[in-house]
């Protein structure tokens, strides 16, 4: 019998702290909800840049190490090339 009454405890305070904390999220997503209601947005300030150097060195950078690789496998094809071309010969 004591063992069911603390069953029941730990069930009945497992369920309220689950209640408490919807509540909780529910609240909190509410007053989110009413912050971005009462928010007044306006235009950007003129003074916005785009780090475009950045951004245009990492693009060459990104195009010389694809052009790098496709030097790489393109001297792999022709030294297997060669190396079948050797193997015909040498038959």
């Amino acid at each position: 019998r004591v063992d069911q009454l603390n069953y029941d405890v730990q069930h009945l305070q497992t369920a309220l702290r689950n209640f408490q904390h919807r509540r909780y999220v529910r609240e909190q997503q509410e007053r989110q909800r009413e912050e971005l209601l009462a928010r007044t947005f306006t235009t950007n300030d003129s003074d916005t840049t785009i780090p475009i150097d950045e951004t245009l060195q990492f693009n060459e950078s990104l195009q010389n190490a694809h052009r790098g690789m496709d030097d790489l496998i393109g001297s792999g094809t022709h030294i297997l090339q060669g190396l079948r071309d050797q193997r015909v010969t040498l038959k």
